[in-house]
Protein backbone atom coordinates (compact mmCIF):
# COMPACT_ATOMS: atom_id res chain seq x y z
CA UNK A 1 0.00 0.00 0.00
CA UNK A 2 0.74 3.27 -0.59
CA UNK A 3 1.37 6.38 1.34
CA UNK A 4 -1.41 7.83 0.13
CA UNK A 5 -3.61 5.36 -0.02
CA UNK A 6 -2.90 4.78 4.28
CA UNK A 7 -3.57 8.38 4.37
CA UNK A 8 -7.00 8.27 2.90
CA UNK A 9 -8.19 5.66 4.75
CA UNK A 10 -7.09 6.99 8.04
CA UNK A 11 -9.15 10.14 6.99
CA UNK A 12 -12.22 8.44 6.48
CA UNK A 13 -12.00 6.48 9.52
CA UNK A 14 -13.99 8.63 11.72
CA UNK A 15 -16.46 8.70 9.36
CA UNK A 16 -17.23 4.87 9.09
CA UNK A 17 -17.16 4.85 13.20
CA UNK A 18 -19.69 7.69 13.00
CA UNK A 19 -21.97 5.20 10.61
CA UNK A 20 -21.45 2.33 12.24
CA UNK A 21 -22.28 3.68 15.76
CA UNK A 22 -25.49 5.05 14.37
CA UNK A 23 -26.52 1.70 12.52
CA UNK A 24 -26.25 -0.16 16.03
CA UNK A 25 -27.90 2.22 17.87
CA UNK A 26 -30.87 2.12 15.18
CA UNK A 27 -32.79 -0.37 17.65
CA UNK A 28 -31.98 1.66 20.67
CA UNK A 29 -34.20 4.22 20.38
CA UNK A 30 -36.50 5.03 23.07
CA UNK A 31 -40.06 3.17 22.40
CA UNK A 32 -43.08 5.09 23.27
CA UNK A 33 -45.32 2.96 25.62
CA UNK A 34 -48.69 3.15 25.20
CA UNK A 35 -49.80 3.99 29.22
CA UNK A 36 -47.89 6.72 30.33
CA UNK A 37 -45.83 6.27 33.94
CA UNK A 38 -47.79 8.00 36.83
CA UNK A 39 -45.50 10.99 37.89
CA UNK A 40 -45.80 11.13 41.84
CA UNK A 41 -44.49 14.46 43.23
CA UNK A 42 -42.83 15.29 46.95
CA UNK A 43 -46.40 16.77 48.07
CA UNK A 44 -48.24 13.21 46.56
CA UNK A 45 -45.40 11.59 49.00
CA UNK A 46 -46.23 13.88 52.04
CA UNK A 47 -49.97 13.42 51.86
CA UNK A 48 -49.44 9.44 51.67
CA UNK A 49 -47.29 9.42 54.53
CA UNK A 50 -49.83 11.63 56.34
CA UNK A 51 -52.63 9.29 55.34
CA UNK A 52 -50.54 6.25 56.77
CA UNK A 53 -49.71 7.72 60.35
CA UNK A 54 -52.98 9.05 60.45
CA UNK A 55 -54.26 5.66 59.88
CA UNK A 56 -51.38 4.00 62.51
CA UNK A 57 -52.54 6.60 64.76
CA UNK A 58 -56.24 5.87 65.19
CA UNK A 59 -55.40 1.78 64.37
CA UNK A 60 -53.56 2.76 68.19
CA UNK A 61 -56.39 4.61 69.81
CA UNK A 62 -58.31 1.41 69.19
CA UNK A 63 -55.85 -0.88 70.71
CA UNK A 64 -55.78 0.99 73.52
CA UNK A 65 -59.58 1.55 73.89
CA UNK A 66 -60.03 -2.23 73.82
CA UNK A 67 -57.19 -3.04 76.22
CA UNK A 68 -58.83 -0.30 78.33
CA UNK A 69 -55.46 1.01 79.60
CA UNK A 70 -55.74 4.49 81.05
CA UNK A 71 -52.32 5.44 78.67
CA UNK A 72 -50.81 9.40 78.89
CA UNK A 73 -49.81 10.00 75.19
CA UNK A 74 -47.20 12.46 74.32
CA UNK A 75 -46.93 15.08 71.51
CA UNK A 76 -44.75 12.51 69.57
CA UNK A 77 -47.58 9.91 69.53
CA UNK A 78 -46.12 7.83 71.84
CA UNK A 79 -48.97 5.79 75.00
CA UNK A 80 -47.59 5.11 77.76
CA UNK A 81 -49.42 3.54 81.10
CA UNK A 82 -47.36 3.31 83.98
CA UNK A 83 -49.15 0.27 85.45
CA UNK A 84 -47.10 -0.11 88.82
CA UNK A 85 -44.98 2.49 90.16
CA UNK A 86 -41.86 2.18 91.57
CA UNK A 87 -39.96 4.31 94.23
CA UNK A 88 -36.65 5.49 92.66
CA UNK A 89 -35.25 7.94 90.90
CA UNK A 90 -36.57 8.92 87.37
CA UNK A 91 -34.28 8.22 84.33
CA UNK A 92 -32.47 11.73 82.55
CA UNK A 93 -30.31 12.12 79.88
CA UNK A 94 -27.04 10.17 79.80
CA UNK A 95 -27.82 7.94 82.34
CA UNK A 96 -27.33 4.12 81.84
CA UNK A 97 -30.60 2.63 82.48
CA UNK A 98 -30.99 -1.23 82.37
CA UNK A 99 -34.50 -2.27 81.53
CA UNK A 100 -36.48 -5.53 81.35
CA UNK A 101 -38.75 -6.17 78.69
CA UNK A 102 -41.70 -7.76 76.30
CA UNK A 103 -41.70 -6.71 72.92
CA UNK A 104 -44.80 -7.51 70.76
CA UNK A 105 -47.18 -6.64 67.91
CA UNK A 106 -50.59 -5.16 68.33
CA UNK A 107 -51.89 -8.41 66.77
CA UNK A 108 -50.16 -10.35 69.96
CA UNK A 109 -47.07 -11.48 68.06
CA UNK A 110 -44.75 -12.11 70.77
CA UNK A 111 -41.04 -10.57 69.02
CA UNK A 112 -38.49 -10.20 72.11
CA UNK A 113 -37.68 -10.35 75.66
CA UNK A 114 -35.26 -9.18 78.03
CA UNK A 115 -35.71 -10.07 81.66
CA UNK A 116 -34.69 -8.55 85.15
CA UNK A 117 -31.94 -11.16 85.22
CA UNK A 118 -30.75 -10.07 81.75
CA UNK A 119 -31.64 -6.22 80.95
CA UNK A 120 -30.78 -4.36 78.04
CA UNK A 121 -28.71 -1.58 78.89
CA UNK A 122 -28.40 2.18 77.07
CA UNK A 123 -27.92 5.41 77.94
CA UNK A 124 -30.27 7.44 77.47
CA UNK A 125 -30.38 9.87 74.34
CA UNK A 126 -27.04 8.43 72.72
CA UNK A 127 -27.48 4.62 72.30
CA UNK A 128 -28.93 3.11 68.98
CA UNK A 129 -32.33 2.14 70.78
CA UNK A 130 -35.45 2.93 69.12
CA UNK A 131 -35.99 6.72 69.84
CA UNK A 132 -39.68 5.76 71.96
CA UNK A 133 -37.61 3.96 74.76
CA UNK A 134 -35.07 7.57 75.02
CA UNK A 135 -38.35 9.42 75.10
CA UNK A 136 -40.83 6.61 77.67
CA UNK A 137 -37.67 6.15 80.00
CA UNK A 138 -37.57 9.79 81.15
CA UNK A 139 -40.94 9.57 81.96
CA UNK A 140 -40.43 6.47 84.77
CA UNK A 141 -38.55 6.07 87.87
CA UNK A 142 -36.41 3.15 88.68
CA UNK A 143 -38.97 -0.48 89.63
CA UNK A 144 -41.85 1.61 87.66
CA UNK A 145 -43.55 -0.85 85.06
CA UNK A 146 -45.49 0.12 82.09
CA UNK A 147 -47.05 -0.59 78.99
CA UNK A 148 -45.70 1.52 76.56
CA UNK A 149 -47.44 1.65 72.66
CA UNK A 150 -44.57 2.90 69.85
CA UNK A 151 -46.01 4.26 66.58
CA UNK A 152 -43.68 2.46 63.75
CA UNK A 153 -41.95 5.99 63.68
CA UNK A 154 -40.97 5.75 67.47
CA UNK A 155 -40.05 2.04 66.79
CA UNK A 156 -38.00 0.08 63.77
CA UNK A 157 -39.79 2.40 61.18
CA UNK A 158 -40.07 2.21 57.23
CA UNK A 159 -37.90 -1.07 57.65
CA UNK A 160 -38.33 -2.49 60.49
CA UNK A 161 -35.64 -4.58 62.13
CA UNK A 162 -35.39 -7.45 58.94
CA UNK A 163 -35.78 -10.12 61.84
CA UNK A 164 -39.05 -9.61 63.87
CA UNK A 165 -40.54 -6.76 63.57
CA UNK A 166 -41.90 -5.95 60.12
CA UNK A 167 -41.90 -2.72 58.57
CA UNK A 168 -43.98 -0.08 59.21
CA UNK A 169 -44.75 -1.98 62.76
CA UNK A 170 -46.26 -0.66 65.96
CA UNK A 171 -44.43 -2.16 68.46
CA UNK A 172 -45.98 -2.89 72.03
CA UNK A 173 -43.51 -3.01 75.31
CA UNK A 174 -44.23 -4.23 78.50
CA UNK A 175 -41.00 -2.90 80.06
CA UNK A 176 -39.58 -1.84 83.64
CA UNK A 177 -36.85 -0.20 84.85
CA UNK A 178 -34.54 -2.21 86.65
CA UNK A 179 -31.38 0.10 87.42
CA UNK A 180 -30.41 3.52 86.62
CA UNK A 181 -26.79 4.45 87.10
Amino acid sequence: MTNQRIQSDVRRLPLVIVIALMASCNGCREQKTTQEEPVVTIDDMVRNNKRIHEEEMRSIEGYVQQKKWPVLKTATGLNYWIYEAGSGEMARLKDIVSVAYHIELMDGTACYDASKEAPKRFTVGHDNVESGLHEVVQLMRKGDKAKVVLPSHLAFGLTGDSNKIPQNATVIYDLQIVDIQ
